[in-house]
């Protein structure tokens, strides 16, 4: 807030610079605004981008609007047959091979596989 005010206070001097004025204008619209906000509402300043609309909803329900967006672009049922000679996902599991670390340090007995 006292940067605000000095801002004016330099906007309004004596031989203030265009760029002082500027930024004194600013400053007085910011307080300005500032005086003005309802509470419990936010601040709409000038030249600020409009807030969010999703601002005010609880992050579960922002969840859900998420998850059912993304479940609305995943089609149903498949409308096409898959390729000549391509594997079938629902034959062929993925399956992934955990693998042993290399032990740390120099003195680190090695394991026998």
């Amino acid at each position: 807030m006292n940067e605000m005010i000095e801002a004016i206070r330099a906007a309004v001097a004596e031989g203030a610079t265009a760029d002082q004025k500027t930024g004194g204008a600013h400053a007085c619209r910011t307080i300005l605004t500032a005086l003005e906000v309802e509470v419990g509402k936010p601040i709409a300043l000038v030249g600020a981008p409009a807030p969010s609309p999703l601002a005010g909803i609880a992050p579960e329900q922002a969840l859900d609007l998420l998850i059912a967006r993304l479940s609305a672009m995943v089609p149903t049922e498949r409308t096409r047959e898959p390729a000549p000679g391509a594997r079938n996902a629902e034959r062929a599991p993925l399956r992934i091979s955990f693998v042993q670390p290399p032990a740390r340090g120099v003195g680190a007995p090695r394991r026998k596989p």
